[in-house]
């Protein structure tokens, strides 16, 4: 999403009311992200649907990429309110589909919907808080936005499996309806007001750039779906799925991300690879740890939970430590803690594959995830700055999409893969174990294009 044609004057502060409400769209974001994980493994056996596990997250992370795209064009051409009004009800109306789901297609549809909801309302806040804010406030509530991500991570996995053990796991999806009602006054209300100076004419190119990024997301959302579906099917229609998709990706994704990443060019390029990848060994295992938890170690979704939210917490840590590094040892130690960060990334999730698939004890997939988690926030972190220190000040929007767009592309590739491999091979041990081999694989990746970083 980019930026409205219009922004705040100097040290004019917005509605409290904008505040409140853009924080509660966070929580409200970030508790379904967080709880989905954890009650996707009862929604799978009670809607008898495991060969659709792994479509259930591919299907609302593609959504999510078309529709951030859809609802930045909204808000660049009628204004921040209807965008940021449709985001909520199309998310509105996905929880009803999930909520009220029959069958695992049924409850893929709403989960579809619901990314096409999430992709503006992820955007949202970044977008508002350039538009509406002054200067003064913008770090103070970027920090804001980014501690609300903590509470969901502590209890969000926890309440989702209380909530689905003592109740229904349909009330997950249905109790988050009332606060978006509550959420959404608040938030779009205040953005119908307009700001008090004109933008500055070096914004306008970004605003510019939104129609030629449509079709190539569109046709990017239908040629990964293409491809995923074709991995889950083992016939002649999934093969040839599989090869129009593929083609169909690498052509749509051109126009969106710079040149060069194929071939790991050094800079920009090498830096997404490493983002997308990452993202795919560490997002993709946490698509199916807490089913493989549960199928292969008797956890309990309350147990599997809490090693979600462990997670969380490490990740959350792992960001601040980065902050800390970067204060103390300055931009020149950011390769090295991006470097040491992959291998315990890849070390992390390696102890984790093993105490899932019951080779170590129990407790050690705790301490791999934390290890996982903690060492992505520091890699992940400090591999973003990097990026965007590469580019000129003007370019820092187009990045910023490029650094989201390919996260949720492998993360869904990842969820897309590691089910089709529970839908087609027979012995669910095995699959956990390719599955979990795969993000191994990808997180291994991101070592060769830590190499190519540093620019020509």
């Amino acid at each position: 999403m980019t930026l409205t044609r219009t922004s705040p004057a100097d040290g004019e502060a917005p509605p409290q009311a904008l505040s409140i409400g853009l924080l509660l769209v966070i929580l409200i974001v970030a508790f379904e992200a967080m709880a989905v994980s954890t009650v996707l493994p009862r929604v799978a056996n009670q809607l008898q649907g495991l060969s659709w596990y792994g479509w259930a997250s591919s299907a609302f992370l593609l959504a999510s990429l078309f529709g951030a795209v859809v609802s930045g064009l909204l808000s660049d051409r009628r204004g921040l309110a209807l965008g940021a009004g449709i985001s909520l009800g199309v998310f509105a109306a996905g929880l009803l589909v999930s909520g009220l789901a029959p069958d695992m297609p049924a409850f893929v549809l709403g989960r579809f919907i619901q990314g096409l909801g999430a992709g503006g309302l992820g955007a949202l806040p970044f977008a508002v808080i350039t538009a509406r804010y002054p200067e003064a406030r913008r770090a103070r509530m970027l920090a804001a936005v980014s501690s609300a991500w903590l509470l969901p991570a502590l209890v969000g996995p926890l309440l989702a499996s209380l909530m689905a053990d003592h109740w229904s796991w349909r009330t997950v999806f249905w109790g988050l309806i009332p606060v978006l009602a509550l959420a959404g006054p608040l938030c779009v209300l205040p953005l119908r007001a307009p700001a008090s100076a004109p933008q500055s004419s070096a914004e306008e190119p970004a605003t510019a750039s939104h129609p030629r990024t449509l079709w190539p997301a569109l046709a990017l959302t239908i040629s990964a779906g293409a491809l995923i579906e074709g991995l889950r099917r083992a016939d002649l229609p999934g093969a040839v799925m599989i090869g129009a998709g593929l083609a169909g990706t690498l052509l749509s994704a051109r126009p969106l991300f710079p040149r060069g990443m194929g071939r790991l060019a050094r800079g920009l390029p090498s830096a997404l690879v490493l983002r997308g990848f990452a993202a795919f060994a560490v997002l993709g295992a946490n698509a199916f740890l807490p089913l493989a938890l549960h199928e292969l170690r008797g956890l309990s979704l309350t147990q599997a939970g809490v090693l979600l939210s462990v997670g969380g917490v490490a990740w959350t840590v792992g960001s601040w430590v980065t902050d800390q590094l970067e204060r103390r040892s300055g931009p020149e130690s950011r390769p090295v803690r991006i470097r040491a960060g992959l291998v315990l990334i890849s070390l992390g999730l390696g102890v984790t594959a093993l105490s899932a698939m019951g080779v170590w004890p129990l407790w050690s997939a705790y301490l791999g995830w934390c290890v996982t988690a903690l060492s992505m926030g520091v890699a992940y972190n400090a591999n973003s700055l990097l990026a965007l220190s590469s580019v000129p000040a003007g370019g820092a929007g187009r990045l910023s999409g490029q650094l989201a767009n390919i996260e949720v592309l492998m993360v869904a590739l990842a969820a897309g893969a590691s089910g089709a491999l529970l839908a087609r091979v027979p012995s669910l041990p095995t699959a956990f174990a390719l599955a979990f081999g795969l993000m191994l694989l990808g997180s291994m990746v991101p070592w060769v294009a830590a190499t190519r970083l540093r620019q020509v």
